[in-house]
């Protein structure tokens, strides 16, 4: 994969002050909060499609939670943090198997260097949503569902104040 870098490469990027204007960070399925039923007991989790959270490992959420912390954190100590309009969204994939659209939700937290601080949004987004506030954010054209006129911009998350 062209210019991936990991996370050293991450890390060595923030620490520099270079950093490129979009990183989509995704940890391993051990720090992501799944796990792998083959890594071994720190990671491994047997997940069933029963609806119950049996054979869920719990320290995969503190293995999770640590991880988005280290990241979070660098983030917010480097020098590329303070310059410019930057922000952090942090989506959780999963979402609660309900049928109806309107209930089948998933958390997005948007974490700013500007504007209001605890902002609640009571819109409803889709992923689609999310694909076009990122378009509008850097002047692309829009893709699939992003372009139909129902797709929200979530302008409320990124507000200046």
């Amino acid at each position: 994969m062209a210019g991936f870098e990991g996370r050293q490469g991450l890390f060595a990027d923030l620490a520099s002050g270079h950093v490129p204007s979009f990183s989509f960070i995704v940890p391993n399925q051990c720090n992501d909060q799944h796990g792998r039923g083959n890594a071994g007991p720190s990671c491994a989790f047997d997940p069933n499609d029963n609806g119950t959270l049996h054979g869920l490992n719990p320290g995969l959420m503190y293995r999770g939670d640590a991880t988005l912390q280290t990241l979070v954190t660098a983030i917010h100590k480097s020098e590329a943090w303070e310059r410019g309009r930057s922000a952090i969204l942090i989506v959780w994939d999963e979402d609660d198997y309900s049928v109806s659209p309107t209930t089948n939700q998933v958390l997005l937290t948007v974490d700013t260097n500007y504007g209001s601080k605890g902002v609640h949004s009571r819109n409803f987004y889709t992923h689609f949503s999310l694909l076009k506030s990122l378009e509008a954010g850097f002047e692309l054209p829009c893709l699939n569902h992003a372009c139909d006129s129902s797709t929200k911009v979530m302008s409320d998350l990124f507000a200046s104040q």
